[in-house]
């Protein structure tokens, strides 16, 4: 798989959604391609800071106070 395939399906990837043969063919990728992982890296963290049900922790105390 190129490093172009990869990155298009890195979202897919992180779903779920492609099929075995597919996602096999991304880990192998990403084990051997630095870059690639550092845009599957990328990816996870923007993920997980804007869909986190954890809110930071300088917004708490305003929830409180209102």
């Amino acid at each position: 798989m190129s490093c172009r395939d990869t990155i298009h399906l890195i979202c897919w990837y992180l779903e779920g959604r492609l099929s075995q043969s597919v996602e096999t063919e991304i880990q192998r990728h990403l084990e051997t391609c630095s870059d690639c992982h550092l845009v599957l890296d990328a990816a996870v963290n923007t993920l997980d800071r804007y869909f986190t049900t954890e809110r930071p922790s300088e917004v708490e105390p305003a929830i409180q106070a209102a």
